[in-house]
């Protein structure tokens, strides 16, 4: 019954935060442009075409979690537009995440300060309000596979925190244990390292605890298998070792990878959330404490220390922050707003709300190493706030999120206004292809690769634009859709201002295609065109190929005016 109060309390507070940041970002049902992505291959495999982007298309795995494609198939053979019951299951999971994180943190507040357990359900609220924007956003609404993840996640660490306590882990936990780290492989590719991370955890624990090992051996090996499985499937279905967006997104180069991820999680550190900061800073000082002055991680049982198997959980979960922490860098970091990369470690920051209890408990007794410890974190989060200030001066503006769900919304409009102008759908090329192909009827070409094999795999350095450096022209000229980068306008003054916006050398479509609008070669095949639909009263700006043009030109369904530069 507690347990029940609690979860419909977070799950107010959860839905209230996400209808401030629906109203506020504009986002709707619809998704970002990505979430869309999922939804695209989810109808195909619910309509048994297989993991397909495009109807009779190509195998291809443009998209990191195998679970959640799965479970948003099962959503469409429910109802045919189940993005509200994906929210709405996201929200469930969600909620999840920060009841089963308050009922662990709470166990270890009523022992380390029994008086203050009362005031830290609403410490936590707080807490869960000062995240909540971000991580709602990206957990909640953007149709993705977050909270998914983070429910797994959160409960996996959940459940190894556990056996740092003395004592045999019940059949049922080991259970668990076991389903949630084989889950974990489904969901994202990074989960066979988080695996082996919670591997090495376990053993610490079990030997700690004088349990034989067999267990943490158990858990290693059935991770491993199904890793086999997944990736045997790849080779199988997909004929490579991982998903298309690791090739079409990963630069070979090791250095520009670290370099690139080096600056991701810097501006995380300094540039997200003041809170977050403080936190990180505080919980990473605990840390080197615990470990060099105190020795907890290295002794069975420590009685001359109050509250040993607490210390041990938050040195574990600081650890398992700055794991998280790393880990991108190893792939150049994201280009989303919200560090979407960072926000299953959200949660795990409110076990600072423990380190700040035992400093206190401990201050108390006049201890000099808390009044240092403190000192150490205030100057060092004050030398974070001025490099976020300094970075801002020079640093352009970050993604925003607000325009991940609008560019999904549009998209979504341009392929169905397309869908009535054509009756026989050209193959359309696009940049950002979600909302569009999975609504436009006809064949969407994927010019940054990650839907295209051809594209995904082309050579290049994938350096540039971050995620979207694949494009290559050579691929582009044997894929050669009928349009290209299509847009809905008034008319025809409104397409001269869109095409000399394109062709200009700073335009992001212009980047991410290696400025091929200015190429002789390209100039030849495609004419930037206005093409008024009659019949329903619209009017676009595309590229159009010149066989395109051709067949159109005695329609009289179609009024094309070709664009003079």
């Amino acid at each position: 019954m507690q347990f029940l109060k609690q979860f419909l309390f977070f799950l107010v507070v959860i839905s209230i935060i996400s209808f401030i940041d629906s109203y506020y970002l504009g986002a709707g049902i619809t998704g970002i442009d990505d979430g869309n992505i999922f939804l695209n291959y989810a109808h195909h495999l619910a309509h048994g075409d297989g993991f397909v982007f495009n109807t009779n298309g190509e195998h291809v795995e443009g998209f990191t979690s195998f679970l959640w494609v799965i479970i948003c198939a099962g959503a469409y053979l429910i109802t045919a537009n189940p993005e509200l019951l994906l929210i709405c299951f996201s929200l469930l999971l969600t909620t999840l995440v920060f009841t089963n994180i308050y009922r662990a943190i709470y166990k270890d507040v009523a022992v380390l300060y029994p008086s203050f357990s009362k005031y830290f359900f609403w410490i936590y609220t707080a807490f869960i309000i000062t995240i909540g924007p971000s991580f709602v956003a990206w957990s909640v609404l953007s149709l993705m596979e977050n909270a998914l993840w983070n429910f797994t996640f959160s409960l996996l660490l959940i459940l190894v925190l556990s056996t740092v306590e003395q004592g045999s882990v019940s059949f049922k936990k080991k259970s668990a244990l076991i389903l949630s780290g084989c889950l974990l492989s489904l969901i994202r590719p990074e989960a066979l390292a988080w695996n082996l991370v919670f591997t090495v955890i376990l053993a610490y624990t079990f030997i700690q605890n004088k349990r034989k090992l067999f267990f943490p051996l158990l858990y290693f090996v059935s991770f491993v298998v199904v890793e086999i499985c997944l990736t045997l499937f790849r080779l199988h279905y997909f004929g490579y070792r991982f998903p298309n967006t690791y090739y079409a997104k990963i630069s070979p180069d090791r250095i520009y990878n670290l370099t690139e991820g080096a600056k991701y999680a810097l501006s995380f550190i300094t540039g997200y959330q003041p809170v977050i900061s403080f936190l990180f800073v505080l919980m990473t000082i605990m840390l080197l404490y615990a470990v060099f002055k105190l020795k907890i991680l290295f002794k069975q049982k420590d009685d001359t220390l109050a509250n040993s198997s607490i210390v041990k959980k938050f040195a574990i979960v600081t650890g398992i922050i700055w794991i998280g922490f790393l880990l991108p860098c190893t792939t150049g970091g994201d280009h989303f707003g919200g560090f979407r990369f960072y926000q299953h470690l959200l949660p795990l920051f409110a076990w600072g709300i423990i380190v700040i209890l035992w400093l206190y408990k401990f201050y108390r007794n006049s201890n000099k190493d808390i009044s240092a410890i403190g000192l150490a974190t205030l100057i060092i989060f004050l030398l974070i706030i001025a490099l976020n200030n300094l970075a801002e001066l020079k640093t352009p503006a970050k993604t925003q999120m607000n325009f991940e769900f609008l560019l999904a919304r549009q998209d979504r409009q341009l392929a169905t206004s397309l869908n009535k102008t054509f009756t026989i759908k050209p193959s359309v090329g696009k940049i950002a292809i979600g909302g569009f192909g999975l609504i436009y009827e006809g064949e969407t070409v994927d010019l940054m690769g990650l839907n295209n094999i051809a594209m995904g795999h082309s050579p290049g350095d994938r350096k540039g634009i971050k995620n979207h450096a694949a494009f290559n022209k050579d691929i582009f000229y044997t894929l050669k859709p009928d349009v290209l980068l299509p847009q809905a306008v008034t008319d025809l003054n409104e397409a001269h201002i869109v095409y000399f916006g394109l062709i200009d050398a700073n335009n992001f479509d212009n980047q991410a295609m290696k400025n091929i609008f200015n190429d002789a070669a390209f100039q030849k095949l495609y004419l930037p065109v206005y093409l008024y639909d009659i019949k329903n009263n619209t009017g676009y700006f595309l590229f159009a190929g010149i066989d395109f043009i051709d067949r159109l030109k005695n329609n009289a369904d179609y009024k094309i005016s070709i664009i003079n530069s």
